[in-house]
């Protein structure tokens, strides 16, 4: 079965058809339940909501020619079962497996047609995906019927058989997308090239190109008839000017010449306001179009469209299309297409109404020129530009008169610039006719446009070429839609993410990569747990939000050059390359556990969803290919669904060792705990301008048996995100607590902050503890005792966070920020966190003598602090120059080697009372 199923995968990601790898599903099921015949077919549903089933897969047993017929149908895609008064019905009716090895007898068969083989025994096996029912799988006559039991076998290929139409459905809707676009890609390249040829038409060419253009226009809207005609002088009569017939349509020119133009038709009456027509039933229309519906219906018109063709505020005429073989609704695309070319011919027409006059003819000319929106332009036989009219202007920003005189290519984009200079000299040089290339210009206040360049030689009476005219026809929206269409190719539409075509290429080049560079691959298979739960609780609106928002967790959870995809549904993929080792991968796999478990404010709840991952890990001693990558990450993340989800499970046994490893060392940590191996240490914080001690720092230290001293870097990463984590922190401020009562009985009055993980502080008990270590030493005031969180912890769950801060402050407990400037901190989570303090990251204070940037980081978190009425502490004070640029910004408490590295506890009032600040910081004015 793994081999089939191996196949089929193969087969999705070298792209065969669905039909292709429906029937070789079906063909596998048949033959695997020793089934006569069957069918995969897809849940879908009609306006009125009522179920039916397309069918993508249906073994042949036509007996005749009419079911030979339907059986051919089908292969097409065009098969559908509405009517569900059957076996197969009930499984979409209960949503569950129907077995009956007797369906003559069964109350739910609605019997077989005439002449169908007789129906002996029936399975129908629903498709669910992320919750719902999707499809269902058929199969009919198996010898002795079919049991439960091959229910739970065929389960691996029924969840194929629903990821297939989950492929099929997004394939169906990239599609759709992508034929949209390339529709409207279409009609823009089509205004543009009709724009370009009626502007640069000779006169003598005109009619030629005005019937092209309507051939053009009428083929593209699949009109019946496409026709110009214009008002006579007097305005009292019209004519059909230009006229253009589908392939088998009549022409209707001879018949349409000096007909009276007065207000007899509704037509009319709406054309003179300068209004367009629209009938889409001329057999329908109103009373008032009574004599509209006779003319037209004479003409077996039945839906038309006219525009009025408007110059100076004069009708010149109309374009218009007619549908003669059917009623049709006119799109607003075909409304602005003809708008657009009827402005157009407009000008053409009064160009060629103007030829008489040479004076009123370059008038209207120039006047034709500077109000169509592309570029027309002329250069002489050095480029520089001699004519542009006013779009030029329009379109980059660059004053005509300014540009007149400069070379053309001062105003490409440099990248371009070379390419378009060969393009124009081939021109110029007679090596090509016309040209036709898009270029980027650039435009003032920096930024360009795409402008697609058509140009031919300008020739002298000798015929010698003295330059190039031509136009620059916008087709910025044209490259963004091209962009576009590639974006929809390669990414998740719902959540911008990669999708298996991108993932597919992504996983091919890591691998090949982590072979040249001899390093380690990871391919995570991530399934939401409990997403169905949200689905069908608030809806799949909501549920669509929520996977946007942990997709885009996941997504800044990895590195840069990892890769997080979506498959579809609630099933994602993570290329993790470049991994020094197991344990980093297993690192970032606890991250994206972390980062998926976040509740998820929606719809005025909190969403909570877990995640189970499958790991598995690249090279391995095997040679293995993408394929069997994704599937073993597959297998195993089904595992840890079994395990209790909300969690991961490493394919191999390598990685299985690497896990109990980390079970070590949590129940190692725990029995240091348990054996008085930690102990704390304090580095002070002090007063910079005045000397005082203002508090101290509580950090801890391992002294491990083995290993010496441990910094926490070393094992707080391993109690990350565990309960482990509660204990160690717990007693944390035990310790601290009972220093602070110690230094108090030695008559040291002295604040001690203390670090603390989220995963502490999030507990659901957390303030109950804290209260309880408080009670445990009533000598020490709430207000000694300061919680450190970091800011990165912080903006994890605003909300929690300001609860338990305000909770703590209510009890005399004070926050500060820890390593401030890292987080990404808005203004608005600063206003919602109410820390007292902010302690600046020592990376930004030991850089700012040197780093310009880390300088202005600095200032603009004083900035914020004072804004806001937050004290202020930098970390990182290593040397005096430090000091003094921290007091000169105004930043008077801070801490650091620079004035005393971390002491045990009977060090501090020894320190204290022998310590002074230099005599530069002692001075510095305030």
């Amino acid at each position: 079965m793994l081999s089939v199923l191996s196949t089929l995968q193969r087969g999705f990601l070298v792209g065969n058809s669905s039909r292709e790898t429906f029937e070789h599903m079906l063909e596998q099921l048949v033959v695997l339940t020793g089934s006569e015949y069957g069918f995969i077919s897809e849940v879908l549903y009609d306006e009125a909501g009522a179920p039916f089933l397309r069918m993508h897969g249906l073994s042949d047993i036509s007996w005749s020619e009419a079911s030979r017929s339907v059986f051919e149908r089908m292969r097409t895609g065009g098969f559908e079962f509405h009517n569900l008064d059957s076996l197969f019905g009930a499984v979409v009716r209960t949503q569950a497996p129907v077995i009956a090895n007797r369906p003559a007898a069964d109350t739910r068969s609605g019997g077989v047609p005439p002449g169908h083989p007789e129906l002996r025994a029936f399975l129908g096996l629903p498709l669910f995906h992320g919750g719902q029912m999707i499809g269902m799988v058929g199969l009919a006559n198996a010898p002795g019927g079919y049991d439960e039991a091959l229910l739970a076998e065929l389960e691996p290929m029924t969840a194929t058989c629903a990821s297939m139409i989950i492929a099929l459905r997004i394939e169906q809707e990239r599609k759709r997308v992508e034929d949209s676009l390339n529709r409207r890609i279409a009609f823009e390249r089509l205004v543009a090239r009709i724009s370009s040829e009626l502007i640069l038409a000779r006169p003598d060419e005109l009619d030629v190109h005005l019937a092209r253009v309507l051939q053009e226009v009428g083929s593209f809207a699949d009109a019946d008839r496409a026709y110009v005609f214009q008002v006579s002088a007097d305005g009292l009569s019209l004519s059909n000017a230009y006229e253009w017939c589908a392939q088998g349509i009549a022409a209707q020119i001879d018949n349409l010449q000096n007909l009276p133009f007065d207000d007899a038709m509704l037509f009319c009456r709406t054309i003179k306001r300068f209004a367009i027509v629209d009938y889409p039933s001329v057999g329908r229309l109103p009373v008032e179009a009574a004599v509209d519906r006779e003319v037209l219906e004479a003409q077996s018109i039945q839906s038309l469209l006219a525009v009025p063709m408007v110059a100076n505020g004069r009708l010149v005429g109309f374009i218009g299309l007619d549908s003669v073989r059917s009623e049709r609704v006119w799109l607003d695309e075909e409304k602005t297409l003809m708008t657009l070319v009827g402005n157009a011919f407009t000008g053409v027409l009064e160009r060629k109404r103007a030829d008489d006059s040479l004076r009123t003819s370059e008038a209207r000319y120039r006047s034709v020129v500077e109000s169509v929106k592309e570029v027309i332009f002329q250069l002489d036989e050095v480029g520089r530009w001699v004519f542009l009219n006013r779009s030029w202007t329009d379109l980059t920003g660059y004053a005509v008169a300014d540009t007149l005189g400069r070379n053309c290519l001062d105003y490409v984009h440099a990248d371009d610039r070379e390419r378009h200079m060969d393009v124009l000299e081939q021109v110029l040089s007679g090596e090509l006719e016309t040209c036709s290339e898009a270029v980027r210009y650039l435009c003032t206040g920096g930024g360009y446009r795409w402008l697609e360049v058509s140009a031919r030689p300008v020739v002298d009476a000798g015929a010698r070429v003295v330059g190039l005219s031509g136009t620059l026809n916008d087709v910025t929206n044209q490259k963004e839609h091209e962009s576009r269409l590639e974006y929809i190719a390669h990414y998740d539409s719902l959540t911008g993410l990669p999708n298996r075509v991108l993932l597919n290429d992504r996983l091919q080049r890591g691998m090949a990569q982590a072979r040249r560079r001899a390093q380690q691959l990871a391919l995570a298979y991530i399934d939401l747990d409990g997403f169905k739960a949200v689905n069908d609780t608030h809806g799949h609106h909501v549920g669509d939000q929520l996977l946007m928002m942990v997709a885009a967790r996941m997504k800044t959870t990895l590195r840069e050059g990892d890769t997080i995809s979506r498959l579809g549904g609630d099933e994602f993929v993570a290329v993790l390359i470049d991994l020094p080792d197991t344990e980093s991968c297993l690192q970032l796999t606890q991250r994206l556990l972390a980062a998926v478990a976040q509740p998820v404010p929606l719809a005025g709840h909190e969403m909570k969803v877990s995640a189970s991952i499958g790991l598995t890990l690249f090279p391995q001693p095997e040679d293995v290919d993408a394929d069997q990558l994704l599937r073993q990450a597959d297998l195993a993340m089904y595992q840890a669904k079994l395990a209790g989800k909300n969690r991961y499970h490493v394919f191999d046994t390598a990685q299985d060792r690497s896990l109990r490893g980390q079970h070590e060392n949590l129940a190692r940590i725990r029995r240091g705990l348990r054996a008085g191996e930690f102990r704390m240490v304090y580095q002070p914080k002090v007063n910079m301008r005045t000397g005082a001690l203002v508090g101290a720092e509580a950090l801890i230290r391992w002294a491990h048996p083995e290993q010496g001293e441990l910094e926490p870097a070393s094992f707080l990463p391993t109690v990350e995100g565990h309960p482990l984590a509660v204990e160690l922190g717990d007693w944390v401020i035990e310790q601290a607590l009972a220093q602070v009562a110690a230094w108090k009985r030695e008559g040291l009055e002295l604040a001690v902050s203390v670090n603390i993980s989220a995963r502490h502080l999030q507990a659901p008990d957390f303030m109950m503890r804290l209260q309880s270590a408080l009670a445990r030493h009533p000598e020490v005031w709430p207000g000694s005792l300061e919680l450190e969180v970091l800011e990165t912890s912080a903006l994890e769950s605003i909300t929690q966070m300001s609860r338990i801060v305000e909770a703590c402050a209510a009890i005399g407990v004070s926050f500060a920020l820890d390593d401030f400037g890292t987080g990404y901190s808005s203004l608005a989570y600063l206003k919602r966190l109410p820390a007292a303090r902010l302690k600046i990251d020592q990376v930004f204070v030991r850089g700012m003598l040197e780093d310009a940037e880390d300088l202005a980081i600095l200032k603009a978190i004083l900035g914020l602090a004072s804004a806001f009425g937050r004290e202020v502490i930098a970390e990182g004070v290593e040397t005096i120059e430090h000091g003094e640029l921290l007091l000169q910004l105004g930043c008077d408490t801070g801490q650091g080697y620079g004035i005393a590295r971390p002491m045990p506890a009977g060090q501090i009032p020894e320190w204290a009372a022998s310590w002074s600040p230099p005599p530069s910081w002692v001075l510095m004015p305030r």
